[in-house]
């Protein structure tokens, strides 16, 4: 059976911005299915109609710790999605971790703004606010921590390309602002791809080059495949790896391999399977599958590393 993770930073090996999530519940999963095709001509053109209009499509906004929280508190880490209906009101779904456990009503809202920087006020076309009628809060179910599973329905007068891109705003029990992302549209394929460059801090003479894709399962593991050239020759059981860092500009920033300690062991190692062979001229391409226990929005973002065979790191790029 799979663990509720908890989210503490000190007690995982990963960087805080890759916190722990409870892989029970992914908000994502719930949405996919097979579309059936319509039966008429008139049932065809309806659906046509429909897949134009803003009131449909599901956004999902990846959330984590709002630049205007300076604590140390809270680091949410997780996913909002909106589901719209037919009478254009829409289910909001929020499944996240590292939250206040004090919560019982707090505020989620979408706001005007352009970025998570500079959010803005609450998002409605009506009369009267609807992120104010406590409706949309969201509860932690985990004392320690801070986890949520929650849902409401709402309904602000807009469709979903009007909300694309505005910001998903979550509030602590004090009403203070903890946590950000921004509403994209939902991804169907749950794939990510890092091109690589030249790892920082790397003075050696390899210019390693080429790209890493993660290509996610329903059970959040993963087939991780590689081609990359300018590689060390015949470089055996060399290890290619995905960091807890979001950065590669710094060595720092890059930080250790990333993995949810509670849930499962560190499978980026030579024992998980998370290596790479080249050939006589520093070429590389094959796959492996693995699990860091990290789904889709959690790995997004974050730095695919590759290694010389003394260990050194020697290229670097974002998984997005």
């Amino acid at each position: 059976m799979k663990v509720s993770s908890i989210c503490f930073a000190a007690l995982l090996h990963i960087q805080p911005t890759f916190a722990t999530r409870n892989v029970n519940n992914r908000a994502l999963k719930a949405g996919k299915g097979n579309s059936r095709a319509p039966n008429s001509k008139a049932k065809k053109t309806k659906t046509n109609k429909e897949s134009q209009s803003p009131k449909n499509g599901s956004l999902v906004a990846y959330l984590s710790k709002s630049p205007e929280y300076t604590g140390a508190d809270y680091n949410p880490v997780g996913t909002a999605t909106i589901r719209f209906n037919p009478d254009d009101s829409f289910l909001f779904l929020i499944d996240a971790d590292g939250i206040d456990p004090a919560c019982n009503n707090c505020k989620i809202v979408v706001t005007d703004g352009a970025s998570c920087d500079d959010p803005g006020s609450n998002f409605f076309a009506s009369q009267d606010d609807p992120w104010a009628t406590g409706l949309s809060y969201y509860a932690s179910y985990s004392s320690v921590g801070g986890s949520t599973n929650s849902a409401f329905r709402l309904t602000n007068g807009y469709g979903s390309s009007d909300m694309l891109d505005k910001p998903v705003v979550i509030y602590d029990s004090k009403d203070k602002v903890i946590g950000c992302g921004i509403l994209g549209t939902e991804i169907k394929v749950e794939q990510l791809v890092a091109e690589l460059g030249v790892y920082p801090g790397y003075e050696g003479n390899l210019t390693v080059g080429g790209m890493v894709n993660v290509e996610f399962n329903r059970d959040d593991s993963f087939l991780f495949s590689y081609d990359l050239e300018g590689l060390e020759e015949n470089c055996t059981g060399c290890g290619i790896h995905i960091h807890a860092g979001s950065s590669c500009e710094t060595h720092d920033l890059v930080m250790g391999h990333g993995w949810n300690s509670i849930v499962v062991q560190d499978l980026w190692t030579p024992a998980g399977g998370a290596t790479y062979n080249s050939n006589e001229d520093g070429d590389a391409k094959s796959e492996f599958h693995l699990y860091n226990a990290f789904n889709y929005y959690e790995n997004h973002g974050h730095a695919a590393v590759v290694h010389g065979q003394d260990g050194t790191r020697i290229a670097c790029g974002l998984l997005l």
